[in-house]
């Protein structure tokens, strides 16, 4: 048996139909000798037993409960075996040879720690999955996603966020990259550790970049391996409960991140500031989820 180039760790919760695509397309389109590494997060729809009896070579990891990302990612890297790892979004497609191009790029960069690829959303837009680290909590109101980048998409801090003013046309060394799609070198994992699981949902793929960044190895985002991403399907299905939960836990990876990286003490007044603001954008989208989900739950009783 060839010797394995890369890990594909895949974190799936109820979303079977999304996670069969994108192992049919790992293998339809990848050459490298790889293996897959599936975490399940205690899913409710038979997800690992069809997926096991279709391919019996994956390794499959099974939790009783809902761990979360950066856990279950951990769980998957404990057992990788490649030179590379990555940390791969259940719900992508690969467009086209995109881990071999990947791979190949690595091999020829050894200063690099981290590379991303080109992601498309269903509609054919651009991604924007490469950002520059956030300076204070205000940057976070400016994300890709954000309702102020939406209306005022020109304002300075969501161009420095987003790099708006490049095309992901071209390779670029960029700061930090969304872990939909983040390949490691593992000779990185072996030295710095693995993902920092208090957060459970969120953030860990900046606060990772950061750490790679702050050891001087380089990350990079190469434009020609592309893959469709069907941004926040991977976890499938979502209860009220568990919607609430991600929006806490959301708010509380970003806290978390500020106060790891930037006050490093609880009692710093900008800690103590925006602990009490994610309690208040907590409970505001929550109020405003029960609101937009509670119609629907009477409908449901009728």
């Amino acid at each position: 048996m060839d010797k394995i180039n890369v890990s594909i760790c895949l974190v799936n919760h109820n979303a079977k139909a999304l996670t069969y695509d994108c192992i049919d397309s790992i293998y339809a389109k990848t050459k490298v000798p790889f293996e897959i590494i599936l975490v399940d997060n205690n899913s409710e729809d038979k997800s690992v037993l069809e997926i096991k009896n279709k391919h019996p070579e994956i390794k499959i990891i099974n939790n009783e409960k809902n761990v979360g990302f950066a856990a279950a990612n951990n769980q998957a890297i404990r057992q990788a075996v490649g030179k590379y790892v990555i940390l791969l979004n259940n719900d992508t497609i690969l467009k086209n040879n995109a881990l071999d191009l990947m791979v190949d790029y690595m091999e020829k960069r050894k200063n690099i720690g981290i590379l991303t690829c080109k992601l498309f959303e269903p509609s054919g837009n651009i991604q924007r999955n490469c950002r520059a680290f956030p300076l204070s909590p205000l940057d976070t109101f400016f994300g890709r996603a954000s309702i102020l980048s939406r209306v005022f998409p020109n304002n300075p801090i969501t161009k420095h966020n987003l790099s708006l003013e490049w095309d992901y046309n071209s390779a670029k060394s960029v700061e930090w990259v969304s872990g939909a799609a983040m390949m490691i070198r593992k000779a990185v994992i072996d030295k710095l550790g693995m993902l920092d699981e208090n957060y459970y949902i969120y953030w860990e793929d900046t606060d990772y970049c950061k750490r790679v960044k702050d050891n001087n190895w380089e990350i990079w985002f190469l434009p020609t391996a592309e893959i469709l991403h069907f941004t926040g399907s991977g976890g499938g299905k979502r209860s009220l409960k568990l919607k609430l939960h991600v929006m806490y836990e959301m708010h509380h990876s970003a806290y978390y991140y500020f106060l790891k990286n930037h006050y490093r003490n609880i009692f710093h007044p900008m800690a103590i500031l925006t602990f009490f603001g994610m309690l208040y954008l907590t409970a505001l989208k929550g109020l405003i989820e029960i609101a937009r989900t509670r119609p629907n739950l009477n409908k449901g009783k009728k």
